[in-house]
Protein backbone atom coordinates (compact mmCIF):
# COMPACT_ATOMS: atom_id res chain seq x y z
CA UNK A 1 0.00 0.00 0.00
CA UNK A 2 3.02 2.41 0.05
CA UNK A 3 2.19 3.24 -3.52
CA UNK A 4 -1.13 4.65 -2.29
CA UNK A 5 0.55 6.39 0.32
CA UNK A 6 3.09 8.32 -2.02
CA UNK A 7 0.04 8.96 -4.61
CA UNK A 8 -1.82 10.94 -1.66
CA UNK A 9 1.67 12.63 -0.79
CA UNK A 10 3.16 10.73 1.76
CA UNK A 11 7.25 10.76 1.91
CA UNK A 12 8.88 7.43 2.37
CA UNK A 13 12.35 7.13 3.12
CA UNK A 14 14.70 5.38 0.82
CA UNK A 15 12.07 4.34 -1.82
CA UNK A 16 11.50 3.81 -5.22
CA UNK A 17 9.30 2.64 -7.24
CA UNK A 18 8.15 1.38 -10.93
CA UNK A 19 4.29 1.17 -11.72
CA UNK A 20 2.58 0.50 -15.08
CA UNK A 21 -1.17 0.60 -14.72
CA UNK A 22 -4.30 0.97 -16.37
CA UNK A 23 -7.04 2.92 -15.02
CA UNK A 24 -10.85 2.37 -15.89
CA UNK A 25 -11.58 4.79 -18.74
CA UNK A 26 -8.54 2.64 -20.52
CA UNK A 27 -5.39 5.51 -20.01
CA UNK A 28 -2.04 3.47 -19.55
CA UNK A 29 0.51 5.16 -17.54
CA UNK A 30 3.80 4.59 -16.45
CA UNK A 31 4.92 6.35 -13.03
CA UNK A 32 8.28 6.11 -11.33
CA UNK A 33 10.51 7.76 -8.86
CA UNK A 34 12.61 7.73 -6.17
CA UNK A 35 13.22 9.35 -2.18
CA UNK A 36 16.25 9.68 -1.36
CA UNK A 37 18.12 7.77 1.68
CA UNK A 38 17.79 9.47 5.02
CA UNK A 39 18.93 8.53 8.77
CA UNK A 40 15.75 8.71 9.79
CA UNK A 41 12.72 6.32 10.31
CA UNK A 42 11.61 4.60 7.86
CA UNK A 43 7.91 4.89 8.68
CA UNK A 44 5.94 7.72 6.89
CA UNK A 45 6.07 11.01 7.86
CA UNK A 46 3.85 13.64 7.20
CA UNK A 47 3.57 15.99 10.42
CA UNK A 48 3.13 19.67 9.81
CA UNK A 49 5.81 21.71 11.82
CA UNK A 50 9.26 22.85 9.96
CA UNK A 51 11.17 20.95 11.91
CA UNK A 52 9.57 17.32 11.00
CA UNK A 53 9.74 19.12 7.25
CA UNK A 54 13.03 19.16 7.25
CA UNK A 55 13.68 15.47 8.53
CA UNK A 56 11.45 14.06 5.67
CA UNK A 57 12.87 12.26 2.24
CA UNK A 58 13.15 14.13 -1.02
CA UNK A 59 11.89 12.98 -4.61
CA UNK A 60 15.40 12.43 -6.46
CA UNK A 61 13.72 11.75 -9.31
CA UNK A 62 10.13 11.25 -10.87
CA UNK A 63 8.58 10.50 -14.91
CA UNK A 64 4.81 9.78 -15.50
CA UNK A 65 3.64 8.61 -18.74
CA UNK A 66 0.45 8.09 -20.67
CA UNK A 67 -0.28 6.15 -23.44
CA UNK A 68 3.18 6.03 -24.08
CA UNK A 69 3.88 9.70 -23.94
CA UNK A 70 6.22 11.28 -20.76
CA UNK A 71 4.45 13.99 -19.11
CA UNK A 72 6.79 14.88 -16.25
CA UNK A 73 10.09 14.69 -16.05
CA UNK A 74 10.59 15.73 -12.31
CA UNK A 75 14.38 15.84 -10.72
CA UNK A 76 15.56 17.01 -7.26
CA UNK A 77 15.35 20.53 -8.86
CA UNK A 78 12.81 21.22 -10.72
CA UNK A 79 9.15 19.64 -12.49
CA UNK A 80 8.73 20.12 -15.87
CA UNK A 81 5.34 19.52 -16.70
CA UNK A 82 3.82 18.55 -20.36
CA UNK A 83 7.13 20.42 -21.65
CA UNK A 84 7.14 23.67 -19.15
CA UNK A 85 8.48 24.11 -15.92
CA UNK A 86 6.10 24.56 -12.80
CA UNK A 87 5.92 26.99 -10.31
CA UNK A 88 8.35 25.63 -7.19
CA UNK A 89 6.44 22.87 -5.27
CA UNK A 90 6.79 20.71 -2.76
CA UNK A 91 10.05 18.47 -2.76
CA UNK A 92 8.64 15.68 -0.49
CA UNK A 93 5.20 14.84 -2.08
CA UNK A 94 5.16 13.04 -5.47
CA UNK A 95 3.40 15.27 -8.40
CA UNK A 96 0.91 12.16 -8.39
CA UNK A 97 -0.73 14.52 -5.38
CA UNK A 98 0.61 18.24 -6.31
CA UNK A 99 -0.84 18.01 -9.50
CA UNK A 100 -4.13 15.67 -8.98
CA UNK A 101 -6.28 18.42 -10.35
CA UNK A 102 -4.75 18.56 -13.77
CA UNK A 103 -6.88 16.72 -16.10
CA UNK A 104 -4.11 14.48 -17.71
CA UNK A 105 -2.86 13.25 -13.59
CA UNK A 106 -6.53 12.82 -12.20
CA UNK A 107 -7.10 9.68 -13.20
CA UNK A 108 -4.37 8.02 -11.91
CA UNK A 109 -4.52 9.80 -8.29
CA UNK A 110 -7.91 8.43 -8.58
CA UNK A 111 -6.64 4.81 -10.17
CA UNK A 112 -4.57 4.96 -6.63
CA UNK A 113 -7.12 5.33 -4.66
CA UNK A 114 -8.77 2.48 -5.29
CA UNK A 115 -6.05 0.15 -4.46
CA UNK A 116 -7.71 -1.14 -1.49
CA UNK A 117 -6.02 -3.93 0.54
CA UNK A 118 -8.85 -6.23 2.13
CA UNK A 119 -8.40 -7.34 5.52
CA UNK A 120 -11.62 -8.70 7.21
CA UNK A 121 -10.30 -11.49 9.23
CA UNK A 122 -11.25 -10.05 12.38
CA UNK A 123 -14.97 -8.77 13.47
CA UNK A 124 -13.95 -7.57 16.61
CA UNK A 125 -11.86 -4.66 14.65
CA UNK A 126 -15.37 -3.50 13.33
CA UNK A 127 -13.14 -1.58 10.48
CA UNK A 128 -13.15 2.29 10.63
CA UNK A 129 -15.16 2.23 14.44
CA UNK A 130 -12.50 4.61 15.99
CA UNK A 131 -12.04 7.07 13.58
CA UNK A 132 -15.68 7.81 13.52
CA UNK A 133 -16.52 7.90 17.32
CA UNK A 134 -18.92 10.68 17.21
CA UNK A 135 -20.90 9.54 13.75
CA UNK A 136 -24.61 10.27 13.76
CA UNK A 137 -25.37 6.89 11.38
CA UNK A 138 -28.87 8.52 10.18
CA UNK A 139 -27.61 12.11 8.99
CA UNK A 140 -24.87 10.23 7.20
CA UNK A 141 -27.81 8.25 5.39
CA UNK A 142 -29.00 11.70 4.16
CA UNK A 143 -25.98 12.66 2.33
CA UNK A 144 -24.74 8.98 0.87
CA UNK A 145 -28.83 7.72 -0.04
CA UNK A 146 -28.23 6.57 -3.26
CA UNK A 147 -25.93 3.32 -4.93
CA UNK A 148 -23.85 5.29 -6.74
CA UNK A 149 -22.50 7.93 -3.77
CA UNK A 150 -22.45 4.80 -1.43
CA UNK A 151 -20.01 2.78 -3.72
CA UNK A 152 -18.13 6.08 -4.46
CA UNK A 153 -17.89 7.50 -1.26
CA UNK A 154 -14.49 6.26 1.11
CA UNK A 155 -16.07 4.83 4.21
CA UNK A 156 -15.91 1.33 5.57
CA UNK A 157 -17.94 -1.63 4.19
CA UNK A 158 -19.78 -1.64 7.22
CA UNK A 159 -21.28 1.56 6.86
CA UNK A 160 -22.00 1.35 3.11
CA UNK A 161 -24.13 -1.56 4.50
CA UNK A 162 -25.76 0.13 7.01
CA UNK A 163 -26.28 3.13 4.33
CA UNK A 164 -27.65 0.50 1.31
CA UNK A 165 -29.86 -0.93 3.31
CA UNK A 166 -31.71 2.59 4.28
CA UNK A 167 -30.83 3.48 0.40
CA UNK A 168 -31.60 0.26 -1.36
CA UNK A 169 -33.40 -2.37 0.46
CA UNK A 170 -33.48 -4.63 -2.70
CA UNK A 171 -29.89 -4.94 -3.22
CA UNK A 172 -29.21 -4.43 0.26
CA UNK A 173 -31.78 -8.37 0.39
CA UNK A 174 -29.65 -9.54 -2.72
CA UNK A 175 -26.16 -8.94 -0.09
CA UNK A 176 -28.31 -10.81 2.76
CA UNK A 177 -29.83 -13.16 0.73
CA UNK A 178 -26.25 -14.33 -0.89
CA UNK A 179 -24.73 -14.57 2.84
CA UNK A 180 -27.80 -17.05 4.36
CA UNK A 181 -27.05 -19.19 1.32
CA UNK A 182 -24.05 -19.58 2.46
CA UNK A 183 -24.93 -19.68 6.36
CA UNK A 184 -28.09 -21.51 6.30
CA UNK A 185 -28.34 -21.40 9.79
CA UNK A 186 -28.65 -17.53 9.83
CA UNK A 187 -32.53 -16.26 9.56
CA UNK A 188 -31.58 -12.93 9.52
CA UNK A 189 -29.40 -9.82 9.36
CA UNK A 190 -29.19 -6.20 10.43
CA UNK A 191 -26.65 -3.38 10.34
CA UNK A 192 -28.14 -1.31 12.92
CA UNK A 193 -26.58 0.61 16.49
CA UNK A 194 -26.48 -1.82 19.17
CA UNK A 195 -29.31 -1.32 22.03
CA UNK A 196 -27.14 0.19 24.26
CA UNK A 197 -29.57 -0.74 27.25
CA UNK A 198 -28.39 -4.57 27.02
CA UNK A 199 -24.49 -3.33 26.09
CA UNK A 200 -21.69 -2.30 27.86
CA UNK A 201 -20.33 -0.39 25.17
CA UNK A 202 -19.66 3.34 25.63
CA UNK A 203 -22.51 5.94 24.50
CA UNK A 204 -20.49 7.37 22.17
CA UNK A 205 -21.08 4.37 19.93
CA UNK A 206 -24.49 4.77 20.59
CA UNK A 207 -25.01 6.18 16.50
CA UNK A 208 -22.63 3.64 14.74
CA UNK A 209 -23.99 0.53 12.95
CA UNK A 210 -22.86 -2.83 14.00
CA UNK A 211 -23.32 -6.16 11.80
CA UNK A 212 -25.77 -8.58 13.72
CA UNK A 213 -27.21 -12.01 12.86
CA UNK A 214 -30.14 -13.67 14.32
CA UNK A 215 -29.64 -17.59 14.05
CA UNK A 216 -32.58 -19.99 13.60
CA UNK A 217 -34.44 -20.95 16.72
CA UNK A 218 -32.33 -17.88 18.60
CA UNK A 219 -34.65 -14.95 19.69
CA UNK A 220 -31.56 -12.53 20.43
CA UNK A 221 -29.72 -10.71 17.69
CA UNK A 222 -26.02 -11.90 18.28
CA UNK A 223 -23.86 -8.94 17.91
CA UNK A 224 -20.70 -8.26 15.72
CA UNK A 225 -17.74 -9.02 18.44
CA UNK A 226 -19.81 -12.37 18.74
CA UNK A 227 -19.69 -13.17 15.24
CA UNK A 228 -17.80 -16.13 14.05
CA UNK A 229 -14.71 -14.24 11.90
CA UNK A 230 -15.23 -16.78 8.95
CA UNK A 231 -18.56 -15.70 9.02
CA UNK A 232 -17.92 -12.19 9.50
CA UNK A 233 -15.06 -11.72 7.20
CA UNK A 234 -17.35 -13.77 4.67
CA UNK A 235 -20.24 -10.73 4.57
CA UNK A 236 -17.71 -7.99 4.16
CA UNK A 237 -16.05 -9.48 1.31
CA UNK A 238 -19.80 -10.08 -0.60
CA UNK A 239 -20.34 -6.62 0.65
CA UNK A 240 -17.25 -5.04 -1.12
CA UNK A 241 -18.16 -6.80 -4.47
CA UNK A 242 -21.31 -5.24 -4.65
CA UNK A 243 -20.76 -2.08 -2.75
CA UNK A 244 -16.87 -0.87 -4.07
CA UNK A 245 -16.28 1.83 -6.53
CA UNK A 246 -16.12 0.16 -10.11
CA UNK A 247 -12.17 -0.01 -11.04
CA UNK A 248 -11.40 -0.75 -7.41
CA UNK A 249 -8.19 -3.48 -7.43
CA UNK A 250 -8.52 -5.58 -4.47
CA UNK A 251 -5.47 -7.42 -2.06
CA UNK A 252 -6.10 -9.58 -0.22
CA UNK A 253 -3.30 -11.87 1.79
CA UNK A 254 -4.19 -15.68 2.31
CA UNK A 255 -7.10 -15.19 0.76
CA UNK A 256 -8.26 -18.74 2.96
CA UNK A 257 -7.89 -17.43 6.44
CA UNK A 258 -10.39 -17.32 8.80
CA UNK A 259 -12.65 -19.62 6.24
CA UNK A 260 -14.37 -22.37 5.78
CA UNK A 261 -14.60 -24.94 2.70
CA UNK A 262 -17.71 -23.42 2.12
CA UNK A 263 -16.87 -19.77 2.54
CA UNK A 264 -13.96 -20.38 0.28
CA UNK A 265 -16.05 -22.60 -2.68
CA UNK A 266 -18.86 -19.67 -2.61
CA UNK A 267 -16.61 -16.43 -1.99
CA UNK A 268 -14.18 -17.42 -5.09
CA UNK A 269 -16.96 -18.77 -7.04
CA UNK A 270 -18.51 -15.09 -6.46
CA UNK A 271 -15.15 -13.26 -7.69
CA UNK A 272 -15.00 -15.61 -10.45
CA UNK A 273 -18.35 -14.60 -11.80
CA UNK A 274 -18.08 -10.81 -11.13
CA UNK A 275 -19.86 -8.90 -13.90
CA UNK A 276 -18.49 -5.80 -12.40
CA UNK A 277 -14.89 -3.81 -13.14
CA UNK A 278 -13.09 -5.30 -10.83
CA UNK A 279 -9.91 -6.62 -10.16
CA UNK A 280 -8.62 -9.05 -7.19
CA UNK A 281 -4.83 -10.06 -6.45
CA UNK A 282 -4.99 -12.61 -3.64
CA UNK A 283 -1.88 -14.57 -2.36
CA UNK A 284 -2.99 -18.22 -1.47
CA UNK A 285 -1.51 -21.58 -0.52
CA UNK A 286 -5.69 -23.43 -1.03
CA UNK A 287 -5.85 -25.44 -3.27
CA UNK A 288 -9.37 -25.03 -4.27
CA UNK A 289 -8.53 -21.47 -4.84
CA UNK A 290 -5.72 -21.99 -7.26
CA UNK A 291 -7.20 -24.82 -8.66
CA UNK A 292 -10.35 -22.77 -9.58
CA UNK A 293 -8.16 -20.02 -11.01
CA UNK A 294 -6.49 -20.27 -14.70
CA UNK A 295 -3.21 -20.71 -14.75
CA UNK A 296 -2.68 -17.69 -16.87
CA UNK A 297 -3.64 -15.43 -13.91
CA UNK A 298 -1.33 -17.56 -11.98
CA UNK A 299 2.18 -15.56 -10.06
CA UNK A 300 4.34 -17.73 -8.00
CA UNK A 301 6.19 -15.32 -5.72
CA UNK A 302 9.38 -16.20 -4.65
CA UNK A 303 12.19 -14.80 -2.64
CA UNK A 304 16.09 -15.03 -2.79
CA UNK A 305 18.13 -12.99 0.30
CA UNK A 306 16.15 -9.66 0.30
CA UNK A 307 14.87 -10.09 -3.03
CA UNK A 308 11.18 -10.97 -4.10
CA UNK A 309 10.08 -11.74 -7.38
CA UNK A 310 6.78 -12.80 -8.95
CA UNK A 311 6.71 -15.71 -11.97
CA UNK A 312 4.13 -16.40 -14.61
CA UNK A 313 3.11 -19.73 -15.16
CA UNK A 314 4.63 -20.24 -18.29
CA UNK A 315 8.33 -20.09 -16.86
CA UNK A 316 8.06 -23.59 -15.51
CA UNK A 317 6.21 -25.16 -18.65
CA UNK A 318 3.40 -26.19 -16.77
CA UNK A 319 0.71 -28.64 -17.98
CA UNK A 320 -2.28 -27.10 -20.53
CA UNK A 321 -4.89 -28.29 -18.44
CA UNK A 322 -5.94 -26.88 -15.41
CA UNK A 323 -5.22 -30.08 -13.73
CA UNK A 324 -1.65 -30.69 -14.91
CA UNK A 325 -0.93 -27.34 -14.49
CA UNK A 326 -1.64 -27.78 -11.00
CA UNK A 327 -0.49 -30.99 -10.23
CA UNK A 328 3.60 -29.64 -11.54
CA UNK A 329 3.03 -26.43 -9.61
CA UNK A 330 3.13 -28.20 -6.04
CA UNK A 331 5.66 -30.38 -7.13
CA UNK A 332 8.06 -27.34 -7.62
CA UNK A 333 10.21 -26.53 -5.54
CA UNK A 334 9.95 -22.90 -5.89
CA UNK A 335 5.81 -23.53 -4.56
CA UNK A 336 7.29 -25.73 -1.52
CA UNK A 337 9.69 -23.56 -0.39
CA UNK A 338 9.45 -19.89 -1.45
CA UNK A 339 12.43 -19.80 -2.50
CA UNK A 340 14.13 -18.16 -5.97
CA UNK A 341 16.04 -21.14 -7.36
CA UNK A 342 17.96 -19.40 -9.97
Amino acid sequence: MALTEIGSGKSINGVKWYLDFQTIDDRKYIWEGEFEVKDTSIFFMDEDDDEKQKDKPKILFEKLFVDGKQIIDRTADKIIFEGKETIKLSQFESVISLLKAEGLIEPANSGLNKLSFSDQSNSMQASGMFKVTMLNANKLAKKYNTKINIQESDLDITLKLFLISKADKKLFNTIKERFIDIFPQVADLKIAPLDIRDNEMPDFFKEYPFVQIKEEGVDKWIQQNRISSGMYRTLMHIGELYLCSEGTVFLIDEFENSLGINCIDELTSDILKSKRKLQFILTSHHPYIINNIHFDNWKLVTRKAGVVKTHNASEFNLGNSKHDAFMQLIQLEEYQTGTDQQ
